[in-house]
């Protein structure tokens, strides 16, 4: 009896670690999504504004080559 005992409180306490880790892992694993969404966010946030720039500077040459068309005539 006191055979089983012991197996039955040693199975506990793998089944008990194994949880644990288990619970763990999910743990970091959620953290790290979450750090991967907020990369997410900040590189579209980057790629939005550098589209702004490019749009800009196509805005400053069309004026600038304007200028210059007008200063041949």
């Amino acid at each position: 009896m006191s055979e089983w005992t012991l197996f039955e409180v040693a199975m506990s306490v793998l089944v008990s670690a194994g949880g644990a880790t288990i619970k763990m892992l999910f743990a970091k694993i959620d953290k790290l999504e979450r750090r991967i969404s907020t990369t997410e966010t900040r590189t579209a946030v980057v790629q939005e504004r550098t589209i702004e720039i490019f749009h800009r500077l196509e805005r400053i040459e069309q004026k600038l080559d304007k200028l210059l068309t007008q200063e041949k005539k």
